[in-house]
């Protein structure tokens, strides 16, 4: 095979010492503080679970296809319906609210490019059985937290059935709801020119559009403008939210033209986006509430809520990761037991320790190998020090070598 046949597919990656999994390790620290039990559901599901539960656009982008059983099935397109799938099957026994987290690839057929690729990992938490604000309240404060490990954060909100209200007071008709939904959602991809030819071809008047100017289209949209078309009432949940965000620290907007894409959304809605990133990739938090969608499969209703981590996406946006407390130690002939040993004793404390696989390799060429890993300094297990219970660490920066004992690393 040439070069290029060896490279993966478009869309596809191979990544080799990114943050990824310690990002996924942080997020899944959070979860398991807030009592959320950790799940895992296959990647292959029927299709006719996974049909009809996108949108337009969702739907052309799923994997489908028919495996060796001649069954028609397909590549899950997220973690939402999976689990709704599963809520659907045990709903019976399932102890509510069912709290849970599943970390795993999704893949879909979509068109390649930053922060958009065809397998990717979401890190999804989900609170099932809870129809009042209290859910939302509490992935607000997921979201907190994870700004203490990971990233600040820009956080938008927004309640389908708000937009509902509106579309009512504005008498849009029902049959091309969806598709203003869906135009409205390209609002921060597009220019408000675009947008706005792109809302007329959906149906609506220019009437309509000039109504909705204020409110979608505005840059800086605020909830009095919407409430003094629908009232006051009707905004007060979202009110509630965006007033609790604020206590928690983050940085909350109202956000009016931002629907997410998919059908399956029935109220609140949530994204993040990372602060000052060097690289545009979107939202790397997204989700909301998705009441019908067990009931779709299974005719109970049953409420659901949750959001997803991109975990690729804070990949690409997240500069460093450093894991404090790594050692390295070089390998030698005269030591090298007594340094696996003092090793596994370093682990054993919790401490993150790596010693380099042969002690035949010149010291020379592991210093060289620990420099391109990126370590700032090195372990030296020789010489009297050694004997005399010590450790020598030298700075790989400076050259600089200063010798501890042993002990001092054993706590």
């Amino acid at each position: 095979m040439d070069s290029q046949q060896l490279q993966p597919l478009s869309g596809f990656r191979d990544l080799v010492g990114s943050p990824k999994y310690e990002i996924a390790s942080r997020l899944r620290e959070i979860f398991e503080s807030f009592g959320f039990i950790s799940m895992d559901t296959p990647a292959l599901e029927r299709q006719d679970i996974l049909l009809n539960k996108y949108g337009e656009e969702g739907q052309k982008q799923l994997y489908l296809f028919e495996d060796n059983g001649k069954r028609s099935v397909g590549l899950r397109f997220d973690l939402t319906v999976p689990l709704a799938r599963y809520v659907a099957a045990n709903r019976q026994s399932l102890n509510l609210p069912f709290k849970r987290y599943e970390i795993g690839s999704s893949w879909r057929a979509e068109k390649a490019q930053a922060g958009r690729l065809r397998q990717f990992t979401q890190a999804d938490v989900d609170i099932v059985g809870v129809a009042s604000l209290g859910a939302e309240r509490e992935l607000l404060e997921i979201i907190a937290a994870a700004e203490a490990v990971i990233a600040e954060f820009t956080v938008e909100l927004n309640d389908r059935r708000l937009v509902a209200r509106i579309f009512d007071e504005l008498k849009v008709e029902m049959a091309i709801r969806g598709k203003v939904l869906r135009t409205l959602d390209k609002k921060a991809k597009i220019s408000e020119e675009a947008l706005s030819k792109e809302l007329l071809v959906t149906g609506l008047t220019a009437n309509q559009l000039r109504q909705m100017q204020g409110i979608f289209l505005s840059d800086k949209p605020t909830l009095d403008a919407t409430a003094k078309l629908v009232g006051e009432e009707v905004v007060s949940d979202l009110a509630s939210l965006l007033s609790y965000a604020k206590t928690l620290g983050l940085d909350v907007n109202y956000a009016p033209s931002m629907v997410r894409g998919l059908d399956y959304y029935t109220g609140t809605i949530i994204e993040a986006s990372v602060k000052d990133a060097e690289v545009e990739v979107g939202s790397v938090i997204g989700g909301g509430r998705y009441d019908s969608l067990v009931e779709d499969l299974t005719g109970e209703k049953i409420p659901a809520v949750g959001i997803s981590f991109g975990v690729d996406r804070l990949v690409d946006v997240t500069t460093e990761f450093i894991r404090e407390g790594e050692i390295f130690i070089v390998l030698l002939p005269e030591t090298e037991n007594e340094t696996r040993a003092w090793a596994r004793k370093l682990r054993g404390l919790g401490k993150i320790v790596e010693v380099f696989p042969d002690s035949a390799i010149p010291l020379g060429k592991q210093i060289k190998y620990a420099d391109k890993k990126g370590y700032a300094e090195i372990y030296l297990p020789t010489g009297e020090e050694w004997r005399q219970g010590q450790i020598v660490v030298k700075d790989l920066s400076s050259g600089a070598q200063r010798s501890y004992r042993r002990t001092e690393y054993e706590v």
